[in-house]
C-alpha cells in the first residue's frame, strides 16, 4: 500500500500536506521533465551514525529501491508520514533498516546527558541528536533519469558501537568509514554514492567532526 507522507507546496514550505508518496514523485518528475523545476518538497530524515572510532556508518541501497538503486548513501533516511514526527520517524527507520534501536534527543544538553547515561550501552542502542532542518535540492536516480527533487530535511547525527544488520530489501549491507577516508572514495568513484551523502559532506564536515569529537570527550570521561 502507497504511504502518505508529508509534502510542503515551495509557495508556503512550512505547511505539511498529506501526499501520496508515488504521487508525489509521479508529479515532481513530470514538472521537472516538462518544465525544469520543482513545486513541491517532501519530507525526509537523514541520520549519520558514526562509532567510537570516529567511522560513518555507510549503507548500500538496496538495487530494488524506487530511486538511488544501488548507491552508498548516508546511515539511515527515510519520509515521514503524514501524522509522523520526525524523531519518531528515526527511531522507526533505524530498527527497519539496521534493526539498530535509537533515543532521539532534540539539543545537545539533553543529548550529553544522555550519552553520559548510556555510554556503556553504545553496543545496543543509538544515541541521536537533531541537528536542523533545511530546504534542498538533491538529485536522484530514478528510470526516467537523475533530476532534482527538493527536500525539507530533517537532519540527525548519532553515535552507536553496535553492530548492524541489514534488513531485507531495504539495505545490501553496511560500510565503515572515517571522513578522511569516505573524501579519498568520493574523490575516485563519485557515481557510486548517492548526492544526499556528497552534499552533506562537502556542506556539514566540519559539524561532523564537531560532533565526533564532542562525542568522543564525553566517552573519555571518567565516571
Amino acid at each position: 500500500m502507497d504511504e502518505i507522507i508529508n509534502s510542503y507546496d515551495l509557495r508556503n514550505p512550512e505547511v505539511a500536506m498529506p501526499m501520496s508518496r508515488e504521487k508525489f514523485y509521479a508529479e515532481q518528475v513530470a514538472a521537472y521533465t516538462s518544465k525544469g523545476v520543482s513545486t513541491a518538497a517532501i519530507e525526509i530524515i537523514d541520520v549519520f551514525l558514526f562509532n567510537a572510532e570516529k567511522e560513518l556508518f555507510i549503507q548500500k541501497r538496496s538495487f530494488q529501491k524506487a530511486h538511488n538503486p544501488g548507491l552508498l548513501d548516508k546511515t539511515v533516511g527515510g519520509h515521514v508520514r503524514h501524522g509522523d514526527t520526525p524523531d519518531f520517524s528515526v527511531m522507526v527507520e533505524t530498527v527497519q533498516e539496521l534493526q539498530t534501536p535509537s533515543i532521539v534527543l532534540k539539543n545537545q544538553a539533553d543529548f550529553t546527558k544522555t550519552l553520559i547515561l548510556l555510554r556503556e550501552y553504545l553496543d545496543t542502542v543509538a544515541v541521536v541528536m537533531h541537528m536542523g532542518t533545511l530546504l534542498v535540492p538533491l538529485k536522484k536516480v530514478f528510470p526516467e533519469g537523475t533530476m532534482p527533487i527538493m527536500n525539507r530535511v530533517q537532519l540527525y547525527f548519532g553515535i552507536y558501537n553496535g553492530r548492524t544488520r541489514a534488513a531485507d530489501h531495504e539495505a545490501k549491507g553496511v560500510l565503515h568509514y572515517t571522513l578522511p577516508e569516505l573524501e579519498q572514495e568520493m574523490g575516485k568513484f563519485p557515481a557510486a554514492f548517492s548526492d544526499d551523502l556528497s552534499f552533506f559532506l562537502k556542506e556539514y564536515k566540519q559539524q561532523m567532526v564537531d560532533f565526533i569529537e564532542s562525542c568522543a570527550k564525553v566517552l573519555r570521561e571518567k565516571k
